[in-house]
């Protein structure tokens, strides 16, 4: 969205504001749908292409995505400059909130959890009762 346009918006929305003018839920909903989507570099159509291209379900866990259930863009943040803004060429899917929390997590501390299993080395804990003992020389 340009400066200018962003500008029209909210004068528009100042206008309706100002006369006890507002929008239904329904409508409400879909303007911000409407926004995650282009945010992310994307039209409704692609959006739309993209969502039967995965079955309407999450990329990731496969479970079908309800009715008005958020659904999250994933893209590469290392691609894009902008926070939250997607230039479109680095979209890899649509998740469920779930997946989009977790993948979140397993991209900001795989570099530490691939180091620590690279690096770490397992000793001989299992004696012959099942229990952990620490040899002497086992690191």
């Amino acid at each position: 969205m340009s400066p200018a346009s962003m500008e029209r918006n909210r004068r528009y929305q100042a206008i309706r504001r100002a006369n006890g003018l507002k929008e239904s839920p329904e409508l409400r909903k879909k303007h911000n749908r409407k926004y995650r989507i282009t945010s992310y570099g994307l039209t409704l159509e692609q959006f739309s292409r993209l969502l039967e291209a995965q079955d309407n379900a999450c990329g990731m866990c496969h479970t079908p995505f309800e009715d008005g259930q958020l659904i999250h863009v994933d893209h590469d943040h290392n691609g894009c400059p902008q926070k939250n803004r997607s230039c479109g060429q680095c979209v890899r899917g649509l998740l469920c909130h779930g997946c989009n929390i977790a993948l979140g997590h397993i991209e900001r501390r795989y570099a530490m959890a691939r180091d620590y299993l690279d690096t770490r080395k397992v000793p001989a804990l299992r004696n012959g009762a099942g229990t952990f003992s620490w040899e002497e020389g086992s690191w």
